[in-house]
């Protein structure tokens, strides 16, 4: 099996170069000097006390939100000029006369900027392992919240690259890119509509005074609970409900918002609905890529007779 030209080349210009290795020190120092400044200040005392633990969750969770963020404003832009530039340059032509197809330059030129992304999000293990030290958090829950920030990534990468393959400049795609993150994050939020009117529904009849001592029966017992749709469809969202599987905090902050939600936490399945994100981010990322290498080749016009 070969490895794909446009991958070797562009990985091997990308990691000589320095500014590769500055980004991911300053995206590492960022992570742990928020991490610190927010919630892990109290690691920096002689002594660990039995809230330090509550502390280091707290500041596992600022942190995963932080650089969900970071990822969701550097990653759209990561891969918005990676076919337009092409076409900037008028290099994209050359490529496609090599006899390398349209999937493995989308592929070639994905892979580059995922590699990155990946290491951004490794180079934070690291200061995300300080929750091992009071034990609040494991290993795994620790590589899965990654994992989540990896596959976001890979999502918010796919958007790009599709405009990319759509727009013939470079601060067309970007400015399209951005605006296709926001508008994907709005219309995946409308479900959440539903979502409480469904919540509601369940929420009368538990506390019926039919149902009142059974609640379990009415979300459907453990094996299975209530699921809502904005919490697999929305990003955001997603790492809400992992975070919440991991940690058992935002209890508060979800009932602020809405008390059938705070009434019903015990009865939602986060974890499902976490993996459920994931999942759908993964196949739609797919999708986009797909999509994309239709777009590669340019239109042919039609000659006259």
């Amino acid at each position: 099996m070969t490895v794909n030209p446009i991958l070797a080349f562009s990985a091997r210009r990308r990691m000589r170069s320095a500014r590769t290795a500055w980004l991911l020190t300053l995206y590492a120092l960022a992570v742990l000097l928020f991490g610190l400044g927010v919630s892990f200040h109290s690691f920096l005392g002689d002594t660990l006390s039995i809230y330090t633990m509550g502390d280091a969750q707290e500041g596992y969770v600022v942190m995963m939100i932080f650089q969900f963020f970071l990822l969701i404003l550097v990653t759209p832009a990561m891969t918005a000029g990676s076919i337009s530039g092409e076409r900037e340059r008028q290099t994209l032509d050359l490529l496609l006369v090599t006899h390398t197809g349209s999937l493995r330059i989308v592929l070639g030129k994905l892979l580059e900027s995922l590699g990155l992304m990946v290491l951004l999000v490794a180079a934070t293990l690291p200061v995300m392992c300080l929750v091992l030290i009071t034990g609040s958090m494991t290993l795994s829950q620790v590589l899965v919240g990654l994992l989540f920030l990896a596959v976001t990534a890979f999502a918010m990468l796919s958007v790009g690259i599709l405009c990319s393959s759509l727009m013939r400049r470079t601060v067309a795609a970007t400015v399209v890119s951005y605006l296709a993150v926001f508008a994907i994050g709005l219309i995946t939020l409308l479900p959440l509509i539903q979502d409480i009117s469904q919540a509601g529904q369940a929420y009368e009849r538990m506390y019926s005074g039919r149902v009142y001592t059974a609640p379990s029966a009415v979300i459907g017992g453990e094996a299975g609970k209530l699921r809502l749709a904005s919490f697999v469809f929305n990003p955001f969202l997603g790492l809400v409900s992992l975070l919440i599987s991991q940690t058992g905090l935002l209890r508060g902050t979800l009932g602020s918002y809405s008390y059938t939600f705070y009434e019903l936490f015990d009865y939602l399945d986060f974890t499902g609905m976490a993996w459920g994100c994931m999942s759908f981010m993964a196949v739609a990322g797919l999708i986009l890529n797909l999509l994309a290498a239709c777009f590669v080749r340019p239109r042919r016009r039609g000659s006259k007779a």
